[in-house]
């Protein structure tokens, strides 16, 4: 098994706890963009879980937890809560409560986030920051 890493030190034991606590029975049903859909524009989204495995060029505005699959690809900015990224971003991310970085999962550009972590495999190119503002994240400047 390979390290996970996160700003500060390894986290050990927290992996199965994170995951259970995003696919809970009380989780509401998954949104989807599935593979072979295209998409550009602007998505919003309140709490609960969206998954990208197509393509989406723009921004995202979400308030839960975007998955972002192994074939997905994410071109612009976007601001959530929860980001899981198995698949490729090129932009910018800031996740208010954590960025999880897959051993799939590939991100170029910046990611502002509280946590960030990054599995074995797992690739940033670009630069990372530290999220300090716990406030309500308000809409992508256009």
């Amino acid at each position: 098994m390979g390290m996970v890493w996160q700003w500060g030190s390894p986290i050990k034991g927290t992996k199965k706890k994170f995951w259970a606590s995003i696919f809970s029975k009380e989780e509401q049903g998954i949104s989807l963009i599935g593979e072979g859909i295209s998409v550009a524009g602007a998505l919003h989204f309140g709490g609960g879980v969206v998954r990208l495995d197509g393509r989406l060029d723009g921004k995202i505005f979400g308030q839960g937890v975007l998955i972002i699959g192994r074939e997905g690809l994410f071109q612009g900015e976007m601001r959530v809560n929860t980001l899981i990224l198995c698949g490729r971003i090129e932009g910018t991310v800031i996740a208010s409560e954590r960025a999880h970085i897959a051993p799939t999962g590939k991100l170029l550009g910046k990611v502002h986030a509280c946590k960030l972590i990054i599995e074995e495999g797992g690739i940033l190119e670009g630069k990372s920051t530290k999220w300090e503002d716990s406030s309500i994240l308000g809409p992508p400047e256009s």
